[in-house]
């Protein structure tokens, strides 16, 4: 079912910035855990209702959607359902039309608290990301130009007012996987994707499940990338550090958030135009621990 964009959150990911030499910081690890959401992909896909939590004293948005529209203009068309399967319920994510390049973002938010009261996930510092993911579309990383998706964004966002704490990886359709950086160059723009030193690659075969799993904490100033889980295959992120930034101007309230972008490629099949691609989520879980020092 095709909707409109969903929840302001969702349309400004904001993430650190990141020097050629990163920040040197301490060795940690998780310790208490503070917030575990499970099957994240069952949760409602009417993000444009805030959702109340009686138990928790928060509030929450379910999935939502924010088109990533490259050039000025264009337009891209998606769809966002639940499948149900033999076992349980899928979330599937697709584009289903609209022009080449064109990204959609589905993001899922929860913890909502305003800004000055009490928020039980302040401390939750130590951040575990995990899901199973299918892609349904033409890939070979060997062939790239073959592919009918550009690549895939996960994300996540621990948003403690007046600090954006963000986290972001990026799949590309030749196999490299690069994190993002935020800091300004000359011509004030984001310098954006960077690959990590030595880069790591690692490609996704289509129509196949894959099982993801990544690592990362927040310190005094810092974001750390810690580890990446593919399949049982274990990458070390290299401890990447980038300082975190301000929050945009007028967010009023503390959340945490997760993400999944499908970056649409030029088609392949036709003349213009994307070319439909869809990527199916299983096992989606949040979890957040205390940060200890090892």
């Amino acid at each position: 079912m095709i909707k409109k964009v969903i929840f302001f959150a969702s349309a400004l990911l904001i993430f650190g910035c990141s020097k050629e030499n990163p920040l040197q910081v301490s060795s940690y690890q998780k310790g208490e855990l503070i917030f575990d959401y499970q099957n994240i992909e069952n949760d409602t896909l009417n993000a444009s209702q805030r959702i109340y939590d009686e138990q928790l004293e928060l509030f929450y948005t379910g999935w939502g959607v924010y088109e990533d529209i490259i050039f000025p203009g264009t337009t891209i068309n998606w769809s966002l359902d639940h499948t149900n399967s033999t076992s349980n319920i899928k979330l599937h994510c697709a584009i289903t039309g609209g022009d080449q390049y064109n990204n959609v973002f589905f993001t899922n938010t929860k913890a909502l608290k305003w800004q000055g009261e009490p928020w039980q996930y302040q401390e939750a510092k130590y951040l575990v990301y995990e899901l199973d993911l299918y892609i349904d579309g033409e890939l070979d990383c060997s062939n790239s130009d073959l592919a009918t998706i550009e690549g895939i964004e996960l994300t996540w966002q621990h948003i403690e007012l007046p600090f954006s704490h963000g986290f972001g990886l990026q799949f590309s359709k030749a196999g490299e996987w690069r994190f993002w950086n935020d800091e300004q160059d000359a011509d004030n723009m984001p310098i954006g994707w960077q690959s990590f030193s030595p880069k790591i690659n690692f490609c996704l075969s289509p129509k196949e499940w894959h099982t993801i799993k990544l690592e990362s904490y927040i310190t005094e100033n810092t974001i750390v990338y810690k580890s990446m889980i593919i399949d049982n295959e274990v990458f070390s992120l290299q401890n990447t550090t980038l300082p975190y930034v301000n929050a945009k101007s007028g967010w009023v309230e503390n959340f945490i958030q997760i993400g999944m972008q499908i970056n649409g490629n030029k088609s392949v099949k036709n003349s213009v135009g994307v070319d439909p691609v869809a990527v199916i989520l299983d096992n989606v879980n949040f979890r957040g621990y205390q940060l200890i020092t090892e």
